[in-house]
């Protein structure tokens, strides 16, 4: 049930717009923890709120379940022309991831309902999906539509896909396998057929046994008496610990339950000032978004009230002229 109601959550926050993410998110939080699930949410109140560029493509996401897919069968095809290292392959598909990128990103701006992007959250866009084609972990992110913030890649080439079977098969060189050492490497192996002959001994080489000479009448010696037992003096007793190191014993341990019940304690006030400074941050992250797209809005709407005020302009000189030009073609009275 605890998982089914964070996956429930997750699914909601993350495909909602995420402007209203941290009150819908302490609703679900408070929702849980009214019902005895603390678990729950502890683990939706950790869930992070997606930026805009995240968002944009986790909504393309849920809107085109195809979308990742396209960049998985793109980036298996690399991989493998990246390992068989055609070159002339991984230009063609060079090319086609670009023109990939370029489609995915404008389909995301136009599914989200962003007619005019800036060109920074453009970039966003593109530049997380380069990374979800050549990261498994953010195509993984992707697919799930739980991306959380814009991913540069800054690896080179592309990273191995996780548990993958190797493609290729190993060439069969003619040499027997390697058996294994106690240490776990490979013994070196000789080519088939070139092993050392074994070289007999010819049977007229071969020693002949020796004559035994007959063996001596064994002496019989007498018994010699048995070692006299240890007094009972002169015996190791056993050791027993005095009762002062079992009392310092005691008291170690009840430092060292001292010492982790307060490490405890610490840690849970670090958690609670953690949580608390979380959310406040969350909140003015809300704030600095809504006024960034506040700006962006009046931005645009002053570039466009320029090029209105520029034609105005334009047309309020043209038909000065006119009118000096009429006023030249007039006789002075």
């Amino acid at each position: 049930m605890p998982s089914d109601r964070v996956t429930e959550a997750t699914e909601e926050l993350y495909a909602a717009d995420p402007v209203g993410f941290m009150e819908r998110r302490k609703a679900l939080a408070d929702a849980a923890r009214a019902d005895g699930d603390k678990e729950a949410a502890k683990r939706i109140t950790a869930l992070r709120k997606p930026t805009r560029a995240a968002w944009i493509l986790n909504h393309l996401a849920r809107a085109d379940p195809d979308a990742p897919g396209r960049l998985e069968t793109l980036a298996s095809s690399l991989r493998a022309a990246t390992r068989a290292k055609d070159g002339r392959r991984l230009r063609e598909l060079s090319a086609d991831r670009g023109a990939l990128i370029d489609a995915l990103t404008s389909q995301a701006l136009s599914a989200a309902g962003v007619a005019d992007p800036p060109p920074g959250l453009r970039e966003d866009v593109a530049a997380t999906l380069t990374s979800a084609l050549a990261d498994p972990d953010t195509a993984g992110q992707f697919a799930a539509g739980t991306l959380t913030r814009a991913a540069q890649w800054a690896g080179f080439g592309l990273a191995p896909a996780p548990d993958g079977p190797d493609d290729g098969d190993s060439p069969d060189d003619g040499v027997e396998p390697a058996t294994a050492t106690a240490s776990g490497s490979g013994a070196r192996a000789e080519p088939k057929g070139t092993g050392r002959a074994l070289t007999k001994t010819p049977a007229s080489s071969r020693e002949q046994p020796r004559a035994t000479p007959p063996r001596a009448a064994p002496v019989r010696e007498s018994p010699r008496p048995a070692p006299a037992a240890a007094p009972a003096a002169t015996r190791t007793a056993p050791h027993r610990e005095p009762p002062s190191a079992k009392a310092a014993r005691a008291r170690d341990a009840e430092d060292a339950a001292v010492r982790r019940r307060k490490a405890f304690a610490d840690a849970k006030r670090s958690l609670a000032i953690a949580m608390k400074a979380a959310s406040a941050a969350g909140s003015a992250e809300d704030q600095l978004e809504a006024t960034v797209r506040d700006l962006e809005q009046r931005l645009t709407k002053a570039r466009a009230d320029l090029a209105d005020a520029r034609l105005r302009a334009r047309r309020a000189e043209a038909a000065e002229r006119k009118a000096s030009q009429a006023l030249d073609r007039l006789p002075h009275p």
